[in-house]
């Protein structure tokens, strides 16, 4: 048994539950053990370091001095706390003038910067990997088509060695390839849904997301996958927004794990645009691999 500390976040709590259950349900297959943070709070998120970046440091810094703390590899499935975290952490550890200051704020916790972080694409390459993945999937999804989304913070951190190419991610493919589904390379993987602007400019996202629902519709893809919170809720919100045209799934990474597994989703009821029809498609289709 593998365990991780685990930082939720705010989405994972509210907007995003199915998102936790989700993940708690496949990384419990694979034999990974979750340890939830004792007593953590926001990180701020895509609003703090707009208003004040010392606010976002100091946040963040509280959660991983608990971190550091409990002893174990840090899990951060979403991708904005993820960002705010690792930039927070290696701040912390090469700004001594800054790491003493906050750590005078945050008093009596104390934060080094040394906890390793993990996003959800690291867990699954890094504790399970590949060629366990594609061994033991249960449900055969060739049938299902999918674009990778990684969204526009996961891996854009200046100055700051990353899991993955800052502008042409990969890693989540290999994850969807092992997995068995087809997958379709296209040019907005990066592309911004809108993040945070669907609180105060809902046509920002609207126009956003909805170019980016477009060009996955004109690959024939059946469902966009993301490891991102808020891209996944500005993307399934489209139809809210007033969008009258075709929209596709919009799946999380492990949702697709869920079915290579399971061979459904326990949220499924939770998604605005249905995904019974790709649940349908792989319908007593049990893999041949296993």
């Amino acid at each position: 048994m593998i365990t991780l500390s685990y930082y939720p976040g705010c989405s994972l709590k509210t907007s995003s539950k199915f998102y936790e259950e989700s993940l708690k349900s496949v990384l419990s297959f694979y034999g990974i053990a979750l340890e939830e943070l004792d007593d953590w709070s926001c990180c701020g998120a895509s609003a703090a370091p707009t208003i004040d970046e010392q606010l976002m440091y100091i946040l963040s810094a509280r959660n991983l001095a608990i971190a550091e703390e409990a002893g174990y590899p840090l899990f951060v499935p979403c991708s904005a706390c993820y960002n705010r975290c690792v930039i927070t952490n290696v701040t912390m550890k090469k700004d001594r003038a800054r790491r003493e200051e906050i750590n005078g704020i945050i008093h009596p916790l104390h934060c080094t910067g040394t906890v390793h972080i993990h996003n959800i694409i690291e867990v699954l390459h890094d504790y399970v990997g590949i060629e366990r993945i594609a061994k033991e999937i249960c449900y055969d999804l060739s049938s299902i088509t999918v674009v990778p989304y990684y969204g526009c913070v996961l891996t854009r951190m200046m100055n700051i060695d990353t899991f993955d190419d800052k502008e042409d991610p990969t890693s989540m493919d290999s994850l969807l390839w092992a997995c068995g589904v087809r997958l379709t390379t296209w040019p907005y993987k990066m592309e911004c849904c809108g993040a945070a602007k669907t609180f105060t400019t809902k046509e920002i996202t609207y126009g956003l997301s909805g170019k980016i629902m477009d060009m996955a519709l004109s690959l024939h893809a059946d469902a966009i996958v993301t490891p991102c919170p808020l891209c996944q809720m500005n993307l399934d919100l489209l139809p809210y927004l007033g969008r009258k045209e075709e929209n596709l799934p919009v799946l999380f990474l492990t949702e697709i794990y869920e079915l290579a597994l399971f061979g459904t989703l326990k949220g499924k009821e939770s998604h605005i645009i249905p995904v019974e029809k790709v649940i349908q498609s792989i319908k007593g289709n049990r893999s041949t691999r296993t």
